[in-house]
């Protein structure tokens, strides 16, 4: 360990993050009825005398214009982020995986040391979703991806000398992996059926998940541990010296349930229930979360033999949001969700408190241990940066920085912070959300009021947050727009009760709330309420959807992006794996009355009534929200005579991971804002 201790000594606690005029959206993409497609030789005429952009290859174009290239030009600063997600240590030396973009989606990369550039593992268009090193010495490394975002995940081997590839699970199932035995030469690795594998398509009448264990250097040699019926498991711990698995099964309820499955008898034993888990146990105790009496998610440490259980967090009136165990020596990071900012605590095995460092300001993402136990990797991100890798030295206090990124040269804009706001929703119940405004600079006339994005996040049960708004800066700076995000019932963050406050009867609560803001905005002196546009992904372009129809003379302009468009459709087209979870957010579909209250609170039930302009985008291979619940809207919203724009990408899934195709629905969506909401007509930059 030498080197490691050298590495420590030769780099003074990092500062704050280099300001990065970079930026990153996770968009998502539309499904069509009729495709426009541009033939070659037009394409390239069009690049020859720079009239338009040119569509990626699996792009369809429908009713949306071509994007002029000076727009595309003007965008292209606003593109250039290189966010970095930590992924895993070493098991021996100093050494991080990490995720970030390569050439047109996330890759793999190593860094071997804080002033040391990335070194690039994997390569191709198909992003890397998640990735481990070998046990015991890194040897390999194991990593997880799909093909055009259908989540039908494999795992394969990467040899980090050759960078060889070798595929270890068979096409056709959804893999992930599991928890290494006490050897450290097998692990488990599950597999999960897929509806577009049955005959026809057809969706299967029930989930299942098959349990493997498999040495990665003999994967044809894998042989099954058990066979489990049913959503919502996943394999915490492997026992195998005691022939057992330690077990989670998420309830349609949303609470999960501990079980000790037997292997020789196949007889299960319930630990606990009520319980949400990562796989973080180290010896017969086991971390998790568990909603106690205040609403709020809190930390516990269960004994697996005993059911005795400690309290970590509970002194905390806040959720939990992540949190890691070092397996050598117990202790935990845990981040606490302060107000949508990530507080990091630090505890011994024996759970008193220990001391946190002063880090960088922004928004911690994700934390974890090196085996060592003293060194703690985490992420951050923030307004102005896509995200950054630290490692903290527990003892010492000493931070590093391990990825560094220059600013755009092209942007002399800051980015905005994001303030927070309040109001009062038709019941009284307060709902918050994070505004951005235009910074100061920017050139109007000393009257102007800003037009209004509202951009609404899926989930339902996420939370928007402080963090790094991506191309959406280019909106904020350059167009003069001040976006919100809210968090309207139904997000996390907020407890139990307010979580639940959408579900099932009460869905149409969450999109009167968007009611509410509209009326907020139309008291706030430097917003215009008679530009208003709203935009959501997933659930939240269900929100965009029904906010549309339902306040239509209120709204210039809709965005839905893999959005839902009928829930009964939506309900019995997701993948099998996924459907009872679903149903326990949404309704279950098969109830009658349940199925009737689905098909009218629908926004294609109401189609009709939206006369706002539309921008459409799916991922034609989601199985999430299949690309069927686009092309359903397109096609009626559009015999109404209200333009409809309409992008659909064959290569992608539930929201786009290719950088071109991220371009592209960008551009597109900025020229239909310009068009409708600033009433620009010919889509050209200020």
């Amino acid at each position: 360990m030498r080197r490691v201790e050298e590495r420590r000594s030769a780099h003074p606690a990092s500062g704050r993050a280099t300001p990065i005029a970079l930026v990153l959206a996770a968009w998502l993409f539309a499904s069509v009825a009729t495709f426009h497609t541009t033939p070659l030789a037009a394409r390239d005429a069009h690049v020859h005398h720079g009239i338009s952009m040119i569509p990626p290859p699996a792009m369809k174009i429908d009713g949306a214009p071509p994007v002029p290239q000076a727009l595309a030009d003007d965008i292209e600063p606003y593109g250039e982020f290189y966010p970095t997600r930590f992924v895993a240590w070493h098991p021996t030396e100093q050494d991080m995986l990490v995720l970030r973009r390569g050439a047109n989606s996330a890759q793999l990369f190593l860094l071997t040391d804080p002033k040391e550039k990335p070194i690039q593992l994997t390569r191709g268009r198909e992003p890397v979703r998640d990735a481990i090193f070998e046990a015991k010495r890194g040897s390999y490394i194991l990593f997880a991806r799909d093909r055009g975002g259908d989540e039908a995940t494999q795992i394969y081997r990467l040899d980090p000398r050759t960078l060889e590839e070798k595929q270890i699970t068979p096409n056709g199932e959804l893999h992930a992996i599991g928890p290494w035995n006490s050897a450290r030469d097998k692990l488990i690795i599950t597999a999960s059926p897929l509806d577009r594998t049955t005959v026809n398509g057809a969706r299967r009448e029930q989930s299942s998940l098959t349990v493997y264990a498999m040495n990665p250097l003999q994967p044809e040699a894998r042989f099954r541990l058990a066979s489990l019926q049913g959503a919502g498991w996943s394999v915490l711990k492997w026992l195998d010296r005691e022939n057992r698995l330690i077990l989670s099964e998420t309830q349609n309820d949303g609470r999960s349930i501990a079980w000790s499955l037997d292997l020789a008898t196949g007889q299960r034993r319930k630990i606990d229930d009520g319980l949400a888990f990562d796989d973080e146990q180290a010896g017969d105790r086991f971390v998790h979360r568990r909603t106690v009496d205040d609403d709020y998610v809190k930390l516990a440490r269960t004994d697996l033999r005993t059911g005795e259980r400690e309290w970590i967090t509970r002194k905390f009136p806040h959720d939990v949001d992540t949190w890691s165990v070092s397996k050598s020596n117990g202790r935990l990071a845990v981040l606490l969700n302060v107000n949508g900012l990530a507080q990091l605590k630090l505890f011994a095995e024996d759970l008193t408190q220990l001391a946190v460092p002063t880090l960088p300001p922004g928004l911690i993402t994700s934390v974890a241990w090196h085996r060592n136990g003293r060194d703690l990797a985490l992420a951050i991100e923030s307004a102005d940066s896509p995200g950054e890798v630290f490692s903290i030295d527990v003892d010492t206090q000493q931070v590093l920085r391990w990825t560094q990124h220059a600013s755009v040269a092209d942007v002399d804009r800051p980015f905005a912070e994001a303030s927070p706001i309040a109001w009062k929703s038709f019941d009284g119940m307060t709902i918050t959300g994070l505004v951005h405004k235009p910074p100061r600079s920017l050139p109007r006339p000393p009257a102007a009021k800003f037009p209004v994005i509202i951009n609404v996040h899926g989930g339902p049960v996420a939370q928007s947050r402080p963090g790094f708004r991506g191309r959406m800066n280019f909106w904020i700076n350059e167009r003069g727009v001040a976006m919100i995000y809210p968090n309207i019932r139904g997000s996390s963050g907020f407890g139990k009760k307010f979580r639940d406050a959408d579900n099932g009867f009460k869905r149409e609560s969450a999109v009167r709330d968007i009611g509410a803001l509209l009326d907020w905005i139309s008291t706030q002196p430097d917003l215009d309420a008679s530009r208003v546009a709203i935009m959501g992904g997933s659930y939240g372009g269900y929100v965009a959807l029904a906010a549309g129809i339902t306040y239509g003379d209120r709204i210039s302009a809709v965005y839905s992006s893999v959005g839902i468009s009928h829930f009964v459709n939506f309900l019995e087209n997701t993948e099998t794996y996924r459907r009872d979870l679903r149903r326990s957010e949404y309704g279950d579909e098969r109830d009658t009355a349940t199925r009737r209250y689905l098909e009218l609170i629908s926004p294609l039930t109401h189609a009709d009534k939206l006369r706002t302009p539309l921008l459409v985008s799916h991922g034609k291979n989601d199985p999430r929200v299949n690309y069927s619940e686009a092309e359903q809207i397109v096609k009626k919203v559009r015999a109404t005579g209200t333009p409809v724009w309409y992008l659909l990408a064959e290569d992608e899934g539930h929201g786009f991971a290719k950088r071109d195709n991220q371009d592209y629905q960008f551009a597109t969506a900025t020229l239909f804002f310009d068009r409708y909401l600033l009433m620009k007509q010919n889509g050209a930059s200020r």
